[in-house]
């Protein structure tokens, strides 16, 4: 794993994806290119109150020269307010890369990716390392849930890597529908149990505290053993 360290990087682009979520993307100042692997975070100095934040970086691996962030607006804690009032060109300072909630080296089986809300940050990064930079071609499944349709993003993009990648599967999960909706409801863990787990499978799980206890004991009650789980630590 690549020891972090010391880095700055100014902000070099701001995208809206609704009314709770906003990508950032920022540049490396210093050093000029950073190497990370997919599903590693970042440590953010807040100066106005000398804490620190983390933010699992979104972005591929084979983008060295920068990194983007997904920030959830709506818990608007000194972080999320540190980075909304950062101007084009402004410079930040967080220690990078961190974190051990990568897809192992050596994959022999399927990968299932399990988010909530903002969790699905460090999976962006590792599908698009599976699939475009690894060529993996094992099955790859993202279950993401959300409350509500309209709260989805990165929609259009996941579609296009089904019909790139026909062995990567895309589940939206929402848990308060129209009864129109067409795919899975309810919770995460509804979708996941509907379809095959298995043992030799690697599943990630990422999002609220109670989602991710909910899947591990899913999935321990079908087998799955402790050295095909992980978790995000910091969310």
């Amino acid at each position: 794993m690549i020891p972090p360290k010391q880095c700055t990087a100014k902000l070099s682009d701001k995208l809206i994806l609704n009314d709770k979520f906003v990508q950032m993307t920022f540049e490396w100042t210093e050093p000029h290119q950073v190497q990370f692997a997919a599903g590693q975070y970042i440590s953010l100095l807040i100066p106005s109150v000398q804490l620190r934040r983390s933010y699992s970086i979104c972005s591929s691996p084979a983008k060295e020269h920068g990194f983007d962030l997904l920030i959830d607006l709506a818990p608007n804690g000194v972080g999320v307010q540190y980075l909304n009032s950062l101007q084009f060109g402004q410079e930040v300072s967080c220690l990078c890369p961190l974190g051990i909630f990568t897809v192992p080296e050596v994959v022999t089986g399927p990968l299932h990716f399990i988010a909530t809300g903002s969790g699905i940050a460090p999976y962006r990064s590792m599908i698009l390392d599976q699939l475009q930079n690894k060529k993996n071609t094992l099955p790859i499944s993202l279950y993401w849930g959300m409350r509500e349709p309209n709260m989805l993003f990165w929609e259009d993009e996941l579609v296009e890597l089904m019909q790139a990648f026909p062995h990567f599967q895309f589940h939206p999960v929402i848990s308060q529908p129209q009864p129109e909706w067409p795919l899975c409801r309810g919770h995460v863990t509804d979708c996941l149990s509907t379809h095959q787990l298995l043992p030799d499978a690697q599943y990630f799980a990422c999002g609220s505290e109670k989602m991710v206890i909910d899947v591990l004991t899913l999935l321990e009650s079908k087998g799955v053993t402790k050295d095909h789980l992980h978790r995000e630590k910091f969310y």
